[in-house]
């Protein structure tokens, strides 16, 4: 019999080797397919309903929630889900916020329905008098780390736990002077951006290690908020922040951060989101640490366009491509002569709707 070893999840120890073997055989370019991850809902969920809500922007920063009410709202969601192909069971506290490490730097986290904004201590502080540390009784960090480990408790490694949104250095310099002031001064004062960048880069993983010590060798694998699966601690790199400035500056400011952060995680991967980043893209593949990009074009008239020039341009720098790339009917993308360069966004089905999963699942020779 398979081990169930959370006894709400269904997802075995040997199904996390299946998919360890799989993610191993895709980072080699050994794998002939892309990643493919399917779930199926609305399964018999053989324990109570949970009685809280799950984490979500409007709650994750409410203290009078608990952990542990937390935990179990998912654990509830999870019950009732089976996952096939390259899925696997996630807690994802994403809804922390992009940038969350801002609020472990001393900005408070406001929650909106759709997202968290970081306001600094004090407004238009200047840049030469920002230093950041991390102070290990701050209440936002204690409250994000009581989650992992009230998750760890619960699960014992048995649900991947994704990596806190910590941000991009530069998303994280803008929440405390402001994206205006920030811009001035890469102009007024280059070497004490520099400054904060270093900084912040080192506080970064400070909070990555502390996470990382709590989920412990426990854990079956790691993943973030876009739910890419790894064996080791892994992490998708932003900077939003490049959207406002030239390739000169991003070549001086940002490039050489991303180099040294994606050199110090394995497989790290780079969140290209909206056109502002285009003029960015031959400094990213140039960049040997960092081993995907995943391409958002962003919403209205950029969201219709055809990005195809943009995305053969990814696949022939040899990088793997997270986006988009399937046909209506789920297969893969015609200008991608390697299917195994792609990973897909994960797809839900209703149980009721099984003959479609499985329909799903057999283009690429999975069985549901």
């Amino acid at each position: 019999m398979i081990d169930h070893f959370a006894p709400s999840v269904h997802f075995s120890k040997d199904d996390y080797f299946r998919l360890q073997n799989t993610y191993r055989s895709w980072w080699k370019g050994e794998l002939s397919r892309p990643i493919v991850p399917f779930v199926t809902t609305g399964h018999e969920p053989g324990r109570k309903p949970s009685a809280y809500t799950p984490l979500c922007f409007e709650n994750a920063w409410d203290f009078s929630v608990t952990p542990d009410q937390l935990v179990d709202a998912c654990d509830w969601q999870l019950s009732q889900t089976r996952f096939h192909g390259d899925a696997f069971p996630m807690f994802s506290v994403t809804p922390f916020g992009a940038g969350t490490l801002a609020a472990f730097l001393g900005c408070t986290p406001v929650g909106r329905k759709e997202t968290v904004w970081f306001f600094p201590p004090e407004k238009d502080i200047p840049i030469e008098n920002l230093h950041f540390e991390i102070d290990k009784n701050n209440p936002c960090l204690r409250r994000v780390l009581n989650v992992y480990e009230a998750g760890m408790e619960k699960w014992r490694g048995s649900v991947v736990i994704t990596m806190a949104d910590l941000g991009g250095i530069m998303d994280v310099l803008a929440s405390f002077r402001g994206s205006e002031n920030l811009l001035m001064d890469l102009y007024d004062s280059p070497d004490e951006v520099k400054r904060c960048i270093n900084e912040i880069q080192d506080m970064w993983f400070e909070c990555f290690k502390m996470i990382n010590g709590i989920l412990g060798n426990e854990v079956m694998g790691h993943s973030h908020w876009y739910g890419i699966f790894d064996e080791k601690p892994n992490y998708i790199l932003q900077s939003d922040f490049s959207y406002m400035i030239g390739p000169k500056m991003f070549d001086e400011f940002i490039a050489p951060e991303l180099s040294i952060s994606a050199s110090r995680i394995q497989n790290a991967v780079y969140h290209m989101d909206g056109i502002g980043q285009i003029p960015h893209l031959e400094s990213l593949l140039k960049i040997d640490g960092i081993r995907g990009i995943q391409w958002v074009p962003g919403d209205g008239e950029a969201l219709k366009k055809d990005w195809t020039e943009l995305l053969i341009r990814i696949i022939k720098s040899g990088k793997k491509l997270i986006a988009h790339a399937q046909k209506d009917d789920g297969r893969p993308v015609d200008f991608a002569p390697d299917p195994g360069q792609l990973l897909y966004n994960t797809k839900a089905f209703d149980r009721k709707d099984m003959k479609l999963a499985r329909e799903y699942g057999e283009m690429y020779g999975i069985e549901v």
